[in-house]
């Protein structure tokens, strides 16, 4: 961020979580188009067209005071867990299922990756990138006995996390703070699990974020990406059609979202750097079931009066959640898994 944060001192793994900000200024976007670049130009091309938009610092103050502000109606109705739920295509949804289905999204996720259940070989060291209230980095910790360390651009949602962590008896083994993913405050070659659970759409450097990700990885380590992505542009396309980059635009707006990318450019970005074992899936059927619900949810009285109590940030992306139905039902947005290893020394 670009103000300097005031610092609290936690007892965090390696140095003192990052708590309480300076007030932030007010955030607006240009008008221009949010699609990634073609997947078939170079990752130079990539850099440049991250670095031409909207300020990064003022993306992140965004995203931050997105967060501050709707956490905690998300918590109170659906948990802690800030991410879609997997559903079987097909299956009967009932409404006490969802919070079960965000479960099985990270069930299901560690599963896709080949994650071992060996005590032996299970992750012992994580990092949550983009942690929001850090359902996954307890869960995962309790899962497996590892260590979890989790950032986000949001210190109510770093506080909350550590509250929560608190009161489970999870503070020896999980600690969260205030970091920048693009920069993160880990050293070189540190993590067994690099998770990435719904941060990557927010990221304006995407070739920077996987880079990052790859340098906290262990040798040998493994990194899940779970990501909203645009569909993959057909051999012919330089670009997505106008009318999706419109109804993309509309949803980075409520969102503060940058440029969107491809699963393809994820996979490629990944290759660029001799990851091994990539993989990649969509999981767009698996997830159709969630925002309608998250919508019935929002109707409620309690969703209601929540929001209205919330602030115009949060009411905001309340009111665009149909144009994310839109896009997964005509085929713009996709949800993806990218998992992959980072080379043993």
């Amino acid at each position: 961020m670009a103000a300097a944060l005031q610092l609290q001192t936690h007892p965090c793994f390696h140095g003192t979580c990052q708590l309480s900000p300076p007030p932030r200024p007010s955030v607006s976007f240009p008008s221009s188009s949010r699609s990634f670049p073609s997947s078939r130009r170079s990752l130079s091309a990539h850099v440049k067209a991250a670095a031409s938009s909207l300020s990064t610092t003022t993306l992140q103050e965004g995203i931050a005071e997105f967060y501050d502000e709707s956490s905690g109606i998300w918590e109170d109705i659906w948990g802690d867990h800030m991410h879609h739920g997997y559903y079987e295509p097909g299956s009967d949804i009932s409404g006490s299922d969802h919070r079960a289905a965000q479960i099985r999204m990270v069930e299901e996720s560690l599963r896709f990756a080949g994650i071992s259940e060996d005590p032996a070989n299970r992750p012992k060291r994580i990092v949550d990138v983009g942690c929001g209230i850090g359902g996954s980095s307890r869960y995962l910790a309790r899962k497996y006995g590892a260590k979890c360390q989790g950032i986000t651009l949001s210190p109510v949602q770093a506080g909350r996390a550590n509250a929560l962590a608190n009161a489970q008896g999870l503070a020896e083994q999980v600690c969260f703070e205030v970091a920048d993913a693009l920069n993160q405050p880990f050293p070189d070659d540190q993590f067994d699990l690099v998770w990435s659970m719904e941060s990557g759409e927010h990221m304006p450097d995407k070739p920077k974020f996987v880079k990052e990700l790859v340098r906290v990885a262990a040798p040998g380590g493994t990194i899940i990406v779970v990501t909203w992505c645009h569909r993959d542009l057909g051999p012919s396309e330089e670009s997505l059609q106008p009318w999706e980059q419109k109804l993309l635009n509309r949803i980075c707006d409520a969102y503060y979202l940058p440029e969107w990318c491809s699963t393809s450019d994820y996979v490629k970005l990944f290759q660029s750097l001799s990851l091994q074992d990539i993989k990649a899936g969509d999981w767009t059927e698996n997830v159709a079931p969630f925002w309608p619900a998250v919508i019935r949810s929002a109707l409620t009285w309690k969703g209601f009066t929540s929001l209205l109590r919330s602030g115009l940030k949060t009411i905001k992306g309340a009111l665009v959640m149909p144009l994310m139905i839109e896009g997964f039902q005509k085929g713009v947005i996709k949800f993806a898994i990218i998992a992959c290893r980072k080379p043993a020394e």
